[in-house]
Parts: C-alpha cells; structure tokens; sequence
C-alpha cells in the first residue's frame, strides 16, 4: 500500500538477512546485528546524492505502473521473459564449504520456481492477498561462457585460504569474497552475469550472523542530472552474496528455519531493487508505520516479522486495512511462510532490468496460445532483412476473417510499429527508420487471435 508519508523517508535496502545465535533462536528470540548503515554510508561516499536517485527512481516507477494499470493490457506486459545468466562463485577452505554442485541446481531451481510463481509454497497465500500474487517472468541460468568466451558450467570453485570472511562474533563481515587478491573471486563482469558468492559468514563461538547480503543498483545511465558516479556495468562488488549453509533446498548444514532456500530468492530481490516491505525505518517503535516500501501493493508495517502469525496487522489502516504480508518474500519469516511477490513487485523489478540493468537479461518473447488456421498462410520475407529494404508481409486467407494486425517489436519488447492489412495482399515494410539488431513480428486476426509469431534479422 502507498502512504501519504512514503516520500518523506525513503531508506536503502542492503539485503543483509540476520539472525541471532544458535542459543537465542531456539529460544525464539531473533537477534539482528544490520549492517544498513555500514553499506549505505560506502555507497554513499562513491554516490553522495543516492538517496535522492533512490526517490526518484521510485517516483518514476510508481508511475508507470500506475500508467500500465489504466490501460489496456499489451501482449509484451504478458509474454517478455527475461533470462539471467548466473555464476555462482563457491569460495572454499574446507571439504563442508565445497557444497555439491547438486545443491547449487537446486538452489537455482528454487529460484525459478519462486520467480516464475511456480512454487508449491503459493498453497500457503491467504485468501487476502492470492490475486496479488504474480509471475515475475525472470528465468535464471547458469552462465554456459565466461567472460573470455571459454566454455563454462556458471559454477566457479575457488580453493580459499580464508577459513571466514565474517569479521567478528556479532555478524559484522568484509566483502573480501569479492576480491581474488584478498582469498575470494573477482565478479565476472556484472553488466553481463549475476554473481552469487557462496561462503563462510560464520565467526569461531559467533553471536550474530549474516546469512546473505546483496547490491542494490546503484546506477541508472538515462538519468543524466543524477551525474551518477558508480554503474552497475563497472562496480566489481555487484551481486549476491550467500552464507554456505543456506544454499540449496534442504541442504543438510541449514539450520532450522532456512531450509527453503528462500534467503537467496529473498537477496535476489534486493539485488533487483526491492525494499523490505516494512520500509526499513530507523526506529520502527517511533516511525514504523510512517516508513513505507513504496510499493502500492504491499501493506504497510511496522517492522521485520519472524514468524507467520497470520493475526499480525503491526499498521491497522482506514483505508483498504490488511494484515501484514508475513507470505512475502521480502518479509523475515521466510520458511513456513514466503511464498510470493506481488504484482508491482514483479513490475518493479523489470523496471530495473530496463532501466538499470540494463545489459544483464536476455530478453524472449514467449506466447502462451496461438490460434492455427489450417486455410491461413503467412509469409513474411525476406528473413534476415537489410537495413533500407522493404520487408513483405502478406496472409493468404480463404477464410472471412479480412484483415489483420501486423505489429512488430524491438528486442526490448517495445512495439515499433502497428498496421492494419488485407488478406491476400501484399503489403512492404521499409526498414530505413528500424536500427540493426533482433525483432518480433506479430499478425493478429480481427479477433485479436495470434496466427503468426516470427523472429526477424535486420542486418546492414
């Protein structure tokens, strides 16, 4: 839910995912040691006005959100699917660390399945809140080449001497994983893969731990007047970072409560630019309520929930009152309880695959139904098609249908163009205005009915 006071405190997310120690959970009794204002104060030196940037990118996207729910519903809304290559750097100093490549698969499955609203957990949603529920239309995939072009698996394992990289017993760590001078891996370029480092975040008789931390962006390149100064596409230390121990469903080292491998699902969306939905205010007792994750569809909380009291309502509303969305990812009870994001969630994290990561996905198109005409024929030529040549478009039909829509979309799924044909007509496109690159073409009956999909070249 959006508040009246949303823009008055906008606060950073480092996806830092705490809990207490061995002790005090069993005692259910969480403790977090945050590392928020550690990350924001280091970002903040590199990007003095990120605060700003943050607001701003959040205004933006509110509204075209709001924009898309006012419209009629696009085709590309429904059936762009972004894929992301993933390298999963295994740092290591004893045998237990090297976890198995088959928990790292199945940790990646774990990912698609929530992302792609897939995952079995979704039986927990509440009635309240199942329409809300969303596909985020991001694939995850392990990364088949390295940076140099070698042939690659995306699991990169690196014998380390550093038995830790947690830097005392209260949870506080270095980002020193990310480093191979300092005992860990250098990111693979970040503006073309997902680096996820598996590692020790554990310290020797510890009180607190890290469990996963991520970056959030950091640089949007269309913003000019930002003079943003540290990008996505340059920053070495973009990615994800996971504790060991939580990687993986039901990896047998995983204590109690992160079996699910739902930490990384829940970094990930940080990664991708979303906030706790309780807003991450500085004082939840005294400011809670007033401290929102800019995100309409979420209601509003207090603070961080632990457990899936499905009684909690920590910021009772007058308007369209709902209880705290302990079921969401981005929420602290993860197992037992997440089991989706909502609708503007999905929406705001290709949002930032547009505008601020904007190298990193492989952009599909994939449609669910088409509509076969056995007495149709569509022929479209020639395929690839030269930059300042015609492209041929013509449906031999037999049938009554008339005319059809012919549309075609760039590799962003933004359309370019839209025009109304006859059937048993040969109608040409000039491609002068189109620059080189991969399009889709899409011929709809009057119906609305897909009868043709097909993927163009435009070469020089």
């Amino acid at each position: 839910m959006m508040h009246s006071q949303f823009f008055k405190i906008l606060f950073l997310n480092i996806a830092i995912f705490i809990v207490g120690s061995n002790n005090l959970l069993a005692q259910n009794t969480p403790v977090e040691i945050c590392g928020y204002q550690h990350e924001l104060e280091k970002i903040i030196q590199k990007q003095p006005n990120y605060l700003a940037l943050q607001n701003e990118w959040y205004r933006r996207a509110n509204e075209a959100y709001l924009e898309t729910q006012s419209t009629k519903r696009k085709i590309t809304a429904d059936t762009l699917v972004y894929e992301i290559p993933v390298v999963f750097h295994v740092i290591y100093n004893t045998n237990s660390q090297n976890i198995s490549d088959a928990l790292i698969l199945s940790q990646l499955n774990e990912l698609n399945l929530d992302y792609r609203k897939l995952n079995p957990d979704t039986s927990r949603i509440r009635p309240v809140f199942k329409s809300l529920a969303a596909d985020i239309k991001i694939r995850f995939i392990l990364a088949n080449k390295d940076p140099n072009g070698n042939p690659a698996n995306g699991i990169n394992r690196i014998n380390s001497s550093r038995s830790t990289f947690a830097t005392n017993i209260y949870g506080s760590y270095s980002e020193d994983m990310k480093s191979t001078s300092n005992g860990g891996q250098t990111a693979w370029n970040p503006s073309r893969y997902l680096n996820i480092w598996v590692c020790n975040m554990e310290y020797p008789s510890y009180i607190g731990i890290t469990y996963g931390f991520a970056t959030p962006p950091t640089g949007s390149p269309n913003w000019a007047q930002f003079q943003s100064s540290t990008k996505d596409s340059t920053d070495p230390k973009s990615g994800v970072v996971l504790h060991y121990k939580i990687v993986g469903k039901n990896n047998p080292l995983a204590p109690t409560n992160y079996k699910e491998a739902n930490t990384a699902t829940h970094e990930v969306g940080h990664y991708l630019g979303l906030r706790h939905i309780w807003g991450d205010a500085a004082n939840p007792f005294t400011q809670g309520c007033n401290v929102d994750d800019g995100i309409f569809d979420t209601p509003n909380a207090k603070d961080k929930n632990y457990t899936c009291n499905a009684n909690i309502n920590s910021c009772p509303d007058a308007v369209d009152d709902k209880p705290d969305m302990t079921e969401n990812y981005m929420d602290y009870a993860l197992d037992g309880c997440a089991a989706m994001f909502t609708r503007e969630q999905a929406f705001m994290m290709r949002y930032v695959l547009n505008n601020f990561r904007t190298g990193l996905p492989i952009r599909t198109i994939v449609y669910d139904t088409t509509t076969e005409y056995k007495e149709t024929v569509v022929s479209i030529y020639p395929n690839p098609t030269k930059a300042n040549d015609y492209l041929t478009v013509v449906v031999n039909s037999n049938n009554t249908l008339g005319s059809f829509s012919v549309t075609l979309f760039d590799n962003n799924g933004k359309e370019v163009l839209q025009k109304r044909i006859q059937a048993n007509q040969k109608t040409e496109v000039f491609t002068a205005s189109y620059s080189v690159g991969v399009y889709y073409l899409l011929v709809k009956d009057s119906n609305g009915n897909i009868i043709k999909k097909e993927k163009l070249i435009l070469n020089l």
